[in-house]
């Protein structure tokens, strides 16, 4: 029996309500804490060798990578710990192997807009380890939490008027949630690289039978959200530098489309 096994019903009502659960120090602290120093230590090697294309996260400061073949602990310890069975209970249709992958939340990085990852015909579920303590200073996430029941356009979310929280999680911790949630990444205040690691479902799970083989097993620094092209570019600068601007432009759009 895992130590989720008898906590099933209440973590469902929990997710049920709010569209995301925190369960408390689930992964090794100290293997989380040797996994960490590899990443920021291949992004350093990266940026030092010019190997960071401009753009793709870089400039607002959220980059997503792969984390590496040695980083499939996380994922035997949270099949031991029973975070799948629950996954399994709250998506059944979740069978398969799920992608692998982290975003590196990097110093003096901006807020995100707030966003969810999915829509309502094709949500999945994702789960979330911290490697490293996780406050205001180094940019917890921030969630708003039952904004998973409905699907929105970004104007209805921005005159919704339900209150965000930010999560504070300590290393170890997981967060399951819904791809549904609105959510963003907030700014790292703090001179290191702040990981966190995902595990998602997307398009029913990886197309591999072992997504720990992706780029060759290594770790991979992988473009975000933005196009790294000169109007991805200049997209990207626009929205890390004048976030009101941002804001004023996905409202619009939203109404008119």
């Amino acid at each position: 029996m895992t130590p989720l096994a008898g906590q099933m019903q209440d973590l469902s009502s929990r997710f049920s309500r709010e569209g995301y659960v925190a369960l408390p120090n689930v992964v090794s602290k100290s293997r989380l804490a040797t996994l960490t120093e590899e990443l920021r230590r291949e992004f350093a090697r990266a940026k030092a060798n010019g190997e960071l294309s401009s753009g793709g996260g870089t400039i607002s400061g959220h980059l997503n990578c792969f984390p590496g073949a040695q980083s499939r602990f996380v994922y035997d310890e949270l099949e031991q710990y029973g975070v799948f069975d629950l996954v399994r209970t709250l998506s059944p249709s979740a069978t398969r192997m799920p992608n692998i992958g982290c975003n590196l939340n990097l110093p003096n990085s901006s807020a995100q807009n707030p966003h969810s990852d999915g829509y309502a015909v094709s949500s999945f579920l994702i789960v979330n380890v911290v490697p490293i303590d996780t406050d205001l200073e180094n940019g917890a996430m921030e969630v708003t939490p039952g904004t998973h029941l409905r699907e929105y356009k970004y104007w209805q979310y921005a005159l919704s008027g339900k209150p965000a929280i930010r999560t504070c999680l300590s290393a170890g911790d997981v967060v399951v949630r819904s791809s549904m949630l609105w959510h963003r990444g907030m700014p790292n205040m703090t001179n290191a690289i702040r990981p966190m690691l995902a595990f998602t479902w997307e398009n029913g799970g990886s197309d591999l039978a072992d997504p720990y083989t992706a780029h060759g097993g290594k770790i991979t620094l992988l473009a975000n959200r933005y196009a790294q092209n000169l109007s991805g570019r200049l997209r990207e600068r626009a929205f890390a530098s004048l976030p009101a601007l941002g804001k004023g432009y996905l409202f619009v759009r939203s109404v008119i489309q």
